[in-house]
């Protein structure tokens, strides 16, 4: 039981981890330049610090289901 309780800490912090836009790219099967594409748009959500870039996955997740076609 411990050992479950672990994996569910570990994916959730996984989830929450933040990603930089050569680690996003890939993960949304699309260019960097296209992420910056998007962010200049207001598609993504991100953090600005400094220089850095990063994006929390879950926003990145919710912000695109607003784009979702059923």
């Amino acid at each position: 039981m411990r050992r479950q309780e672990s994996a569910d800490e570990n994916a959730n912090l996984a989830s929450d981890a933040l990603l930089t836009k050569r680690e996003l790219a890939p993960k949304l099967k699309r260019s960097r330049r296209t992420i910056d594409v998007w962010m200049r748009q207001g598609k993504l959500p991100y953090f600005k610090l400094g220089k850095t870039v990063l994006f929390r996955w879950p926003d990145v997740l919710e912000k695109l289901n607003a784009y979702r076609v059923n």
